[in-house]
Parts: C-alpha cells; structure tokens; sequence
C-alpha cells in the first residue's frame, strides 16, 4: 500500500505524483504525533474526493493506484 503511495510519487503525472506525496506526509505526521488519524482521514478523503480527482485525473488505472493506496492507509490509520 505504502509502496504504491511511494511509486506514484514519482510518476510523471503531477497530479497523482502531488496527491501521492502528500498522502505519505500525512501519514508521517500521524506517526511523529502532528495529526491525530481522524484529522488524517479527513485529509486523505479530501485527498481522493471523486468530483476535485475527476477534473484531474485523466488516467484511469492511476487514479484507481492512488484511490486504492490512500484508501489502505486512511483504513491502517485506525
């Protein structure tokens, strides 16, 4: 899940590479104490929202990647 995260990161589509990188910062901060999982899962539901990714997302296997990646992690958050 997380390497999914990291592997779309790095992917030639700004907005699946941003949303990525972003999902993975907000997950750090849960770790270190900054974000507690319910402000996370807020983040990271804002993150895949279906109206606001449907303007950008152009690739439909990369928006199911980041979909289903920020999905497992909002779940593992708690």
């Amino acid at each position: 899940m997380q390497e999914q995260l990291e592997q779309l990161s790095t992917v030639n589509a700004p907005w699946a590479a941003q949303r990525a990188q972003y999902a993975l910062q907000v997950a750090q901060a849960v770790q270190q104490g900054q974000l507690s999982p319910s402000e996370a899962k807020e983040i990271l539901a804002d993150l895949i929202n279906v109206d606001k990714l449907n303007q950008d997302a152009h690739d439909a296997e990369m928006r199911a990647a980041l979909v289903f990646g920020v999905t497992q992690l909002a779940m593992m958050l708690g």
